[in-house]
């Protein structure tokens, strides 16, 4: 009997070999691979730095929509509704850098020069020279008589009583909110009002600027506008 034939050595090498050396290739790719984007996020951080995108603008002035709502960042406040009508954003008085005003005319042509008495209110942001930092008491009272002399004429006889402070209770957070209160004695020859109820709440923004919101009405105005100018100091908000 002959020997069995033993298969030949050679191709029993040459698979494995080129298996080797195809995972060798796929291997060192790999590798080469990993070392890029090692290389890459190592360089990621010794780069130079990315300047942070700019902060939004600080609003500073008031936005009115259709429903009489006024905001000025996170503050807002529903104006007085009927009677009283309501103009777009107008000049500030002097102290104050924006100001939207509303009014109701409660006596018509008081005097021989036909003039008029009317209830005033709306709001206000508050100009750097009437804030003392840290003190909202001591910012109210500056911005309270910033506010008196320019809502009377040099001509008008008036005194101040029954002043008052914090009597206003409102759902805002009792170190953002100060109010003062006021009978402002008016003499004036033709006018049958006696007083008018002078009501100044500051609200300390975020941001650190403060809003007004004040309300002057005659002692003889209208049910109607009293309850207009009290329903919109009772929606002072502060959004979250």
């Amino acid at each position: 009997m002959s020997a069995p034939v033993q298969p030949a050595a050679g191709p029993a090498v040459r698979l494995p070999v080129a298996v080797l050396a195809v995972l060798a290739t796929v291997v060192v790719a790999l590798l080469a691979v990993g070392l890029v984007v090692r290389l890459d996020a190592d360089r990621l951080p010794s780069g130079p730095p990315r300047d942070p995108p700019p902060a939004p603008a600080e609003a500073t002035e008031f936005s009115v929509d259709s429903a009489r709502t006024a905001r000025l960042q996170e503050f807002s406040v529903t104006l007085p509704g009927a009677p009283f009508g309501c103009g777009d954003a107008s000049t500030p008085p002097t102290g104050f850098t924006a100001y939207v005003g509303c009014s109701s005319v409660v006596h018509a042509n008081y005097n021989a020069a036909g003039n008029d008495w009317s209830a005033l209110g709306g709001v206000l942001l508050v100009g750097d020279d009437l804030v003392t930092a840290g003190d909202l008491g001591a910012t109210t009272k500056a911005v309270f008589d910033a506010l008196v002399p320019q809502l009377y004429s040099a001509g008008d006889r008036y005194s101040l009583s029954k002043v008052s402070d914090g009597d206003v209770q409102l759902p805002v957070p009792a170190d953002r909110l100060s109010s003062r209160l006021a009978n402002v004695d008016v003499r004036k020859k033709g006018l049958a009002t006696p007083y008018d109820r002078l009501v100044v709440v500051v609200v300390r923004l975020e941001s650190g600027r403060h809003v007004a919101f004040f309300s002057d009405f005659p002692h003889d105005g209208s049910k109607a506008a009293l309850n207009a100018v009290t329903t919109s100091l009772n929606t002072i908000s502060l959004r979250g």
